[in-house]
């Protein structure tokens, strides 16, 4: 991959974490817009936005990483941000479970999962 096209990359992935992370907040705090607790709130703030705050960090100290490892970052950045605001914005429109805090429960510890994996594969595949 060339400069200028890693540059685009790399500018479309934090500009799609950026995003990803500020309309799954709105959604999260539109689905506990009647939660008492303020602890909880903060819980589920720090919860929703950690994949996001994971990845672009990764981003940060992704320099030294080689290339395929870098490239399959800012994929997985597009995809998470992508799928992230699908899952949050169908929730909002029709909720997909009764308990509406469990969506953004399960979506940060997919994200995880699937952040560990893809990018353990990648930077295997890369030696």
């Amino acid at each position: 991959m060339g400069t200028e096209s890693h540059d685009r990359a790399q500018t479309t992935a934090r500009v799609a974490l950026a995003v990803a992370m500020v309309g799954s907040l709105a959604a999260m705090f539109q689905a506990g817009r009647r939660q008492p607790s303020i602890v909880l709130i903060v819980l589920f703030t720090g919860w929703v936005a950690s994949p996001f705050a994971g990845l672009a960090l990764a981003d940060a100290r992704s320099m030294r990483w080689p290339p395929y490892v870098r490239h399959a970052l800012q994929r997985l950045s597009v995809v998470v941000a992508g799928a992230s605001l699908a899952v949050y914005g169908a929730n909002a429109v029709t909720p997909l479970s009764a308990k509406g805090a469990f969506i953004f429960l399960v979506v940060p510890g997919v994200t995880w999962a699937l952040s560990a994996i893809v990018l353990a594969l990648a930077a295997k595949r890369s030696r």
